[in-house]
């Protein structure tokens, strides 16, 4: 309904001005400053509060049109923002994963050494300190040991503590 009584006002409009260039009264631009954009001498009553109503609906338009450029450069802004922070993020996380990479690498490599020292004791007294600390790092350094020395160990401990690590052992890499 509303784009119906646009496009009627715009169509008045037209003819209106049409009308005075006929007539030989030109319109003319008064700035953008000014609420009266036409002048046409003189005019009726109507003609004016349609001309006027226009102009009012005009510089509504413009104003809207400021304000949709502003948010429009406000939210470019607000995406290169975003964009940068995300793109921070991203590096971020790789320089992460980078440092988390480097400390199983330096954990594994303890492991590993701790497996050759556990190789070299005695059966027996290998067995009862790896019953003794976290079963996790203990199944690890058993892993990480040739099976024969790992056997021995295993061999020394309770049976249930031997059940147990063997178990963990036949699942790890899985």
């Amino acid at each position: 309904m509303k784009g119906n009584k646009n496009i009627y006002h715009g169509w008045i409009l037209a003819m209106f001005l049409m009308f005075c260039i006929i007539a030989g009264h030109p319109s003319q631009s008064l700035g953008q400053d000014s609420i009266v954009f036409f002048d046409c001498g003189d005019i009726g009553v109507e003609a004016r509060r349609i001309l006027l109503n226009f102009n009012e609906e005009k510089l509504k338009l413009d104003k809207r049109q400021q304000a949709l450029d502003r948010r429009e450069k406000e939210l470019k802004v607000l995406q290169s923002e975003v964009d940068n922070k995300l793109k921070r993020l991203g590096e971020l996380r790789e320089e992460l994963e980078k440092l988390l990479a480097r400390k199983d690498d330096a954990e594994r490599d303890k492991v590993r050494k701790l497996s050759l020292i556990y190789q070299k004791r005695d059966p027996a007294g290998a067995a009862l300190t790896l019953a003794s600390m976290d079963k996790t790092l203990a199944v690890s350094i058993l892993s990480m040991m040739r099976d024969k020395y790992a056997g021995r160990i295993l061999d020394q401990m309770e049976k249930t503590t031997a059940v147990e690590y063997s178990t963990a052992l036949g699942r790890v890499g899985h």
